[in-house]
């Protein structure tokens, strides 16, 4: 009897430990998805709105990763301030997508509306374009993750019994 439960034991914290090793890639898909809607919100906000950036900016809540960089891009643009953004915090992202995502932020709000339409509507292809790559990979490694913790638990089992 204590065999078994010690096994059901091991078998929860092994799929447990499988789940948190997932836990960059979700981090990563739910950054991007929250970048593409921001994104798409930015250009119809240049097309018609036309607010303030800050209050902009302000308007909407988002969560985690993605919300602490808005909050921190909301504090530049509000000093009027050109700084480097603090991207290193994000460990999920790679050295191409920090730099991609400095340009991208430091480009909001300068110039006229039009040329802000044509940078952001031609950033759209990329952002979808990551936003389908960390979903793939949050899928794909993801349950490989959570299969691996489980099946390992249960061969961890199946010696101890």
């Amino acid at each position: 009897m204590i065999k078994f439960f010690l096994g059901v034991v091991i078998v929860c914290i092994t799929t447990l430990v499988g789940y948190l090793f997932t836990a960059k890639y979700r981090k990563r898909k739910e950054f991007f998805v929250q970048l593409n809607e921001f994104n798409d919100r930015f250009i119809a906000e240049v097309s018609y709105y036309k607010r303030p950036l800050t209050e902009f900016i302000g308007s909407f809540v988002y969560r985690g990763e993605f919300q602490e960089l808005l909050i921190e891009v909301l504090e530049m643009k509000k000093s009027a301030e050109i700084k480097r953004l603090e991207l290193s915090r994000f460990p999920f992202l790679s050295q191409d997508e920090r730099v991609l995502l400095e340009e991208y932020f430091l480009t909001m709000g300068k110039g006229d509306s039009l040329s802000q339409k044509n940078y952001f509507g031609g950033a759209k292809n990329e952002l979808c374009d990551l936003r389908r790559k960390s979903e793939e990979e949050c899928k794909r490694y993801g349950d490989l993750a959570l299969k691996l913790g489980l099946l390992c638990g249960l061969a961890i089992l199946v010696l101890i019994v």
